[in-house]
């Protein structure tokens, strides 16, 4: 008996955990938005910024 009610206990913990979880680090919905134009804006040739170190080839 004291088995199961040991496992109990560390079921409604993880659960505990896990909606805890869920509630602090959910995501941000515009996260996704500010990561596409960031990675547009760094990977882009548009916005290069010509210097010393770019050869031409």
């Amino acid at each position: 008996m004291e088995i199961n009610r040991t496992i109990l206990i560390g079921i409604y913990v993880l659960i505990g955990l896990y909606i805890l979880y869920k509630l602090l680090f959910r995501k941000n919905p515009y996260r996704e938005d500010y990561e596409k134009v960031y990675n547009h804006v760094l990977n882009s040739k548009k916005y290069k910024v010509k210097g010393q170190f770019d050869k031409e080839e």
